[in-house]
């Protein structure tokens, strides 16, 4: 789950349930052969980022905790790692939401599965 790849029908169906939800690759896996550079260059993330002094990185991870769902983030990098706990000290407006819901939608998927029929619902 990412911004490219929001799946607003299954999450209002955890919320439902008392689902938790864990973002794996809340960036969209950037340069990965199942991946999608969607979030990474999304001119909408980009202003949003921009507006707040922020990061794409920051800015998606921040939607993500006020979504209420959790997430797996990697990076080697000091300096990333740092810019990834930076993001309680600031919100999202409403604005950005709006900016957010037009990022262009983008399924991913890198775990094995039967069918497509089996894990995808029609959501773009």
């Amino acid at each position: 789950m990412n911004p490219s790849w929001q799946q607003k029908k299954l999450i209002e169906y955890c919320k439902t349930k008392g689902i938790i939800i864990n973002a794996y690759s809340p960036l969209g896996a950037k340069g990965a052969s199942w991946g999608t550079n969607e979030v990474m260059e999304s001119p909408f993330l980009k202003h949003i980022a921009e507006s707040h002094s922020k990061s794409v990185a920051q800015v998606c991870l921040r939607w993500l905790y006020e979504e209420g769902v959790s997430f797996v983030v990697k990076s080697y990098n000091k300096e990333r790692m740092k810019q990834n706990l930076e993001i309680f000290d600031w919100c999202l407006r409403e604005e950005d939401y709006e900016m957010i819901s037009q990022v262009k939608q983008h399924r991913t998927n890198n775990g094995p599965t039967t069918s497509l029929g089996d894990i995808w619902d029609g959501e773009s």
